[in-house]
């Protein structure tokens, strides 16, 4: 859609004016939003703008695939989850979609007056966090449904930058332990692009200022893999 395109733009201008590598990549990770033939627009669409990637599905530049799913396929994302399991950084959950709607708390203001509406969050509770390792053995060898989650600690804050907000400053306990591996085996959004950016070297992130809150949970991930965070 148009903010793609004018994301797109912004990405190619940064990209020659750095005199670097404009990179297109599939991120198809949420399977049930795949739109049929969409990938063929984006290429109609970048071409008919004159947005010329350098690097791509069509493009192999040696960062290869360009296309998520193709990465899910060879087993990228679990590998680097499972790093992280190990590091303490992040862990299995196998609770139920019941147990997790028991989660449900309100946010925002309940005055009906107010223009901020009231929210329902599920802000998860680290409860498999606490599984020993026996319990987690027998519950993968037994089949169980289950995510991976990261593990965000509860006290201290996090910061990262972001060129044109500069520093913003989060305490750890508004942040969820995001999934990182869906049920499905398939990975967040958020995770697949902070362990893609990193393999494919990317400097320069630009995106919509949405992901703003987001930001601090990928800033949490590069510190768990100690790797170097790209410039927002």
């Amino acid at each position: 859609h148009v903010g793609n395109l004018r994301t797109a733009l912004y990405e190619y201008l940064i990209a020659k004016h750095e005199d670097g590598t404009f990179i297109l990549r599939i991120e198809d990770t949420d399977q049930e939003r795949y739109v049929e033939g969409a990938i063929d627009i984006i290429y109609r669409t970048l071409e008919g703008t004159g947005l010329i990637h350098d690097e791509g599905p069509d493009k192999d530049g040696g960062y290869g695939p360009y296309v998520q799913s193709d990465r899910v396929a060879k087993g990228i994302y679990l590998e680097y989850a499972k790093m992280l399991i190990e590091k303490g950084a992040a862990y299995y959950c196998f609770c139920s979609k019941d147990r997790l709607a028991s989660l449900k708390q309100a946010v925002g203001n309940e005055d009906e007056n107010d223009d901020d509406e009231v929210k329902e969050i599920i802000k998860y509770d680290k409860h498999c966090l606490h599984l020993s390792k026996e319990e987690i053995e027998k519950n993968l060898a037994a089949g169980i449904p289950y995510v991976i989650r990261q593990n965000i600690p509860q006290e201290g804050t996090t910061t990262f930058h972001d060129a044109i907000y500069g520093d913003i400053t989060v305490d750890n306990d508004e942040l969820d332990d995001m999934i990182l591996i869906k049920s499905d085996g398939f990975p967040t959004y958020n995770f697949a692009n902070v362990v893609d950016d990193h393999l494919m070297k990317i400097t320069h992130v630009v995106r919509g200022n949405e992901y703003l809150s987001s930001t601090p949970k990928y800033t949490r991930l590069y510190m768990a893999f100690g790797w170097e965070e790209p410039v927002y």
